[in-house]
């Protein structure tokens, strides 16, 4: 009996790039540009998330509009931009291949048009920056952090009295014991709640896989 053998041949679709590299968070996040958020509060986002991805350690001036409709949906494009610069420039994406796979998740057009030019005009500033980084993600084994609150005093009858947690992720060298520090942030007790349930649910989905 005769079998028909079926051979497939590579797919030359540069949206296959993107298998796995742009989690289901960063696509939501992207998929908000345009939309849930206006094209000019987009804009000024994603120029806003530029300076995050090329100065990540420079202490970068807020941009309160950004976050004043929506500010969720605002700091889930804020990551999700920083993201796919980042992924981007890792995997040697040109502006061509970066719109194609923009256009392949079916986002907002005027989004994919400033995602793409901004890309472009910077590139060369993005490659210089992830060769200063490196490809490898930095092995934090030290957690510091302190309680920062905002009080009266003589000079200000202003204060929100809310606490903010300032926390600040780092190692140590293994040659000369020196504690460097590779993520510094600040949140109040709501994100910082949100942040250690993430962490629950790695943990827990490590072990699953490891059971498995």
């Amino acid at each position: 009996m005769a079998t028909e053998a079926q051979c497939s041949s590579p797919s030359n679709d540069p949206t296959d790039d993107n298998n796995g590299l742009l989690s289901a968070t960063v696509i939501a996040g992207l998929k908000n540009l345009g939309t849930t958020l206006s094209a000019v509060i987009s804009k000024t986002l994603i120029a806003n998330s530029l300076k995050l991805t090329l100065h990540p350690d420079a202490i970068i001036a807020p941009v309160p509009e950004i976050y004043a409709t929506n500010a969720a949906s605002a700091k889930q494009s804020e990551y999700a931009v920083v993201t796919l610069y980042s992924v981007a420039t890792k995997h040697g994406w040109s502006s061509i291949t970066l719109r194609q796979q923009l256009e392949a998740l079916d986002l907002n057009a005027s989004a994919v048009d400033e995602l793409t030019r901004v890309y472009e005009d910077n590139r060369k500033d993005l490659v210089l920056r992830q060769l200063q980084l490196g490809h490898n993600f930095p092995h934090i084994t030290d957690v510091q952090w302190r309680i920062v609150c905002d009080v009266k005093s003589s000079t200000s009858d202003r204060s929100s009295g809310v606490p903010h947690f300032n926390i600040n992720l780092g190692h140590y060298r293994q040659s000369s014991g020196e504690r460097v520090t590779d993520v510094e942030f600040v949140c109040n007790a709501e994100e910082l709640q949100s942040l250690v349930n993430r962490l629950k649910d790695i943990e827990r989905h490590c072990n699953q896989v490891a059971i498995t």
